[in-house]
């Protein structure tokens, strides 16, 4: 049986929108992705967290958070590398597919922490 959230529209702080970006579930995400385990986990976690980090760490690069910054262009770079290669992802092999989620799930947490300290 599959369930589905529904997220309720709320608003913030303040009567602002709430963020686009739901930094918990990225934390919790990442988390998960990048505990140590000595086995590969099941296929379907790992593409249902895939979708889940792409989708927030197209948001954060998005963001426009630091590119002007010479320090961070190379984390832009390799976020870019990372989406690029999510297109053909189902061609991965389970071991590779958890390898790519755990790349995706660290240059997402970085960013993260950037968009944390910057709003």
């Amino acid at each position: 049986m599959t369930t589905v959230k529904q997220h309720k529209n709320r608003t913030g702080e303040q009567g602002r929108e709430p963020d686009p970006i739901d930094v918990a579930q990225v934390d919790a995400d990442t988390g998960w992705a990048l505990q140590i385990r000595l086995d590969v986990p099941p296929r379907a976690d790992v593409d249902q967290r895939t979708l889940r980090i792409i989708g927030a760490l197209n948001l954060l690069v998005r963001e426009g958070l630091a590119e002007a910054n010479p320090d961070f262009r190379a984390m832009y770079r390799e976020a870019y590398r990372l989406l690029d290669l999510a297109n053909g992802a189902r061609a991965l092999t389970d071991a590779q597919a958890y390898g790519h989620l755990r790349a995706l799930a660290r240059v997402a947490r970085t960013f993260t922490v950037l968009y944390c300290r910057t709003r």
